[in-house]
């Protein structure tokens, strides 16, 4: 009887022991069915590791999500509070400086300007617009007449036009005809009007200005010395206005002259020998 009871109770422990194993096989065995039910015993690896290289698929060492952490019921979770850090392997770099910035407003290059349309003056009826001096032809002025000669040279001697002529050298050229010798010696003063009008020939340029010659107009007195065949003395006044052709107008110029002529003989043409004007006309 007792060695019957003795075996029962073998029996029992045996069975207990076994019911013990398998409570622990199926514990134990529930973590390697690919879900895990809690967090315990999963390490996420920290970012920027050697142990974080991509599988191929996007996903992290493990699988379950961007960095293989994953929630306490088996759900992979996202890295969303990540940062890029310095040295993570992100393009951190800084933008490339803009080489196209404007230049600054000493460096701007200065466009030539355009220079606005010229306008032509509007005058009342009956008035027509002043012309450049018309230079008396040499062949068809009388040489006899010593008053024909002088106002001759004076009006080709005011015969300035910009839109012709290179500088006030142009107008003295076309007075030579009826001097003796060349203009600029001691004996011509148009020499000092040729400097005058060239002082402000770039403002007549400007207005493509032209000499617009009001009169030239001999004076006699009782006091002027006669003539004699081969000698004779004249005065003139001269005034002339620079005209634009934009319709801009400069100051009047009067202008007083004496001019004295010779000849060889009664039937050779008149020359001016001189040609002064005082200072205080200039």
């Amino acid at each position: 009887m007792n060695g019957r009871a003795w075996s029962q109770r073998l029996l029992v422990v045996a069975a207990v022991m076994l019911a013990v194993v398998g409570i622990v096989l199926v514990f134990t065995g529930s973590g390697d069915d690919g879900s895990s039910s809690g967090s315990a015993g999963v390490t996420a690896q920290p970012r920027g590791s050697d142990d974080t290289t991509p599988d191929g698929d996007g996903s992290g060492p493990d699988g379950d999500g961007a960095d293989g952490s994953t929630s306490a019921d088996g759900t992979p979770t996202a890295d969303t509070g990540a940062t890029d850090q310095p040295g993570s392997g992100t393009d951190s770099e800084p933008a490339e400086p803009d080489h196209d910035e404007p230049l600054a407003p000493s460096d701007t290059p200065t466009a030539a300007q355009t220079p606005a349309p010229r306008q032509t003056p509007t005058l009342p009826p009956g008035m027509r617009l002043p012309e450049p001096a018309d230079v008396p032809d040499p062949a068809i002025v009388d040489g006899n007449d010593p008053t024909a000669v002088v106002a001759a040279a004076l009006t080709a001697a005011y015969s300035f036009d910009t839109a012709h002529d290179a500088s006030a050298r142009d107008a003295m050229t076309r007075a030579q005809a009826w001097l003796t010798d060349e203009y600029s010696s001691s004996s011509y003063d148009l020499e000092g009007l040729e400097q005058d009008v060239q002082r402000d020939w770039p403002v007549w340029s400007e207005h493509q200005a032209f000499a617009s010659i009001s009169s030239v107009e001999p004076q006699t007195t009782d006091v002027d010395t006669p003539d004699t065949a081969t000698r004779a003395e004249r005065r003139f006044y001269v005034r002339m206005t620079p005209v634009g052709r934009d319709a801009w107008n400069g100051s009047l110029m009067v202008h007083q002259w004496f001019a004295f002529l010779t000849r060889d003989s009664a039937a050779d043409p008149w020359k001016i020998v001189e040609l002064q004007t005082p200072l205080a006309h200039r």
